[in-house]
């Protein structure tokens, strides 16, 4: 019998028919069935092995939640904090209002408190702003003092940067009194 022009009654013609017959069918076997599933089998770890990392880093950031959580709740007291120490813009009457109070809790008698605007432009990632504010009283030495400790220990943030001091001939007892008080103001959409 012949197969491809080979005699198989030969048994080296046989022997090289099957064993081409054999590497045929093992090629076909390792290119068509075994590569491919090694390779899927090898994505599937490479898989495997990332979605291991994920779920490890996701139950790290989920224990986690309650200390994010607590400084969460710091910085939103942080936050808090700053806007009642600073004032928004809408906030300025209402500061000058209580400047008002505080002179007269003082007894110093405001004559004018003028809120100073500055030329100077805020930068593109500054939250505040000064604001420096000019107050002409009239008072005495002792009553002054008292407005100056009030201003210092009020909860906003405000210093006293300047003061002058002219004797009134009109009233001896009392001062014409101006005094620079510098405050910082809380930008908007920052």
């Amino acid at each position: 019998m012949k197969i491809f022009g080979l005699d198989l009654s030969n048994k080296k013609n046989a022997m090289a028919l099957g064993v081409g017959a054999g590497a045929v069918v093992l090629y076909a076997y390792l290119n068509f069935l075994l590569f491919p599933q090694v390779s899927r089998v090898a994505r599937a770890f490479g898989k495997a092995g990332k979605l291991a990392a994920e779920l490890k880093n996701t139950e790290r950031d989920v224990s986690g939640i309650g200390g994010l959580k607590k400084q969460v709740a710091v910085y939103r007291d942080k936050i808090d904090s700053y806007e009642s120490i600073l004032p928004a813009e809408q906030e300025i009457p209402k500061l000058l209002e209580g400047l008002s109070e505080m002179a007269k809790k003082a007894n110093v008698k405001i004559v004018a408190i003028t809120p100073i605007q500055t030329k100077q432009e805020p930068q593109a990632n500054q939250a505040y702003q000064e604001m420096p504010i000019l107050i002409n009283a009239r008072s005495g030495y002792h009553e002054l003092g008292r407005f100056l400790n009030s201003l210092e220990n009020t909860d906003r943030f405000m210093k006293v940067v300047d003061i002058s001091i002219k004797e009134n001939k009109a009233t001896p007892k009392k001062h014409d009194v101006e005094i620079l008080v510098l405050t910082y103001m809380l930008l908007e959409n920052k």
